[in-house]
């Protein structure tokens, strides 16, 4: 039930940014060759908007196993050294997860004390109705003359993708040493190629395709 919900969150979340993005640059597009008029926030937002989907993007990757990997070596492996292997590349992503995230807290940080917000976004009428006066400055960094948005609030995703990423990996590590997965999950470009032309790739020899392509030759 709770794996459920996670997913339809996360592909939620993923579906929202990538239809909000698609319908601010269209309206953005109307409104200069239609109209020569615009939103002088849209582009800003658009790419923050780009930012976040890819941000938590690659963690739902992870975990549907979207991401491409190069196996070319792995694959000759026999599955007791595939598994140990795997389990060296997830610890190694593993640790660009921390490297990233202590970058970006030490960021964030810095970023949150000097108070910097962004140049054109302004911060959503919502959170100026919610946020009390006393809490304005000192605890969000907005400013009641020129509330934009603080520049920590846009950027926090930073964070929050990149803990989703470690935890997606964390979850690949429980898998390999457990001996549910012998192998890290990785998109794989040729079987799909195959399945869209109806081919069933786990009856194909890929060296058998190859060989027959050259005597063709």
């Amino acid at each position: 039930m709770v794996a459920k919900f996670t997913r339809q969150l996360e592909e939620g979340v993923l579906s929202f940014l990538l239809v909000f993005m698609t319908l601010l640059v269209f309206i953005e597009v109307v409104l200069r060759f239609g109209f020569n008029t615009g939103i002088h926030w849209a582009q800003e937002l658009t790419l923050h908007a780009s930012a976040w989907f890819v941000l938590f993007g690659i963690s739902y990757g992870v975990k549907v196993g979207a991401h491409i990997g190069v196996d070319a070596v792995v694959r000759l492996l026999s599955p007791p050294v595939k598994r140990l292997v795997s389990i060296v590349a997830v610890l190694l992503c593993l640790l660009y997860c921390v490297l990233i995230l202590m970058g970006a807290w030490v960021y964030l940080a810095k970023v949150y004390k000097i108070g910097l917000a962004m140049e054109d976004m302004p911060t959503p009428s919502i959170l100026m109705a919610l946020i009390p006066e006393s809490m304005m400055w000192d605890t969000f960094k907005i400013d009641e003359e020129e509330p934009l948005l603080p520049m920590w609030f846009a950027h926090g995703p930073l964070l929050i993708g990149f803990l989703l990423l470690a935890y997606r990996f964390l979850e690949v590590l429980k898998k390999l040493v457990t001996g549910e997965w012998i192998e890290m999950h990785m998109a794989d470009e040729a079987k799909e190629a195959l399945e869209e032309q109806g081919i069933d790739a786990d009856k194909v020899n890929l060296d058998d395709m190859s060989d027959d392509e050259e005597v063709t030759k």
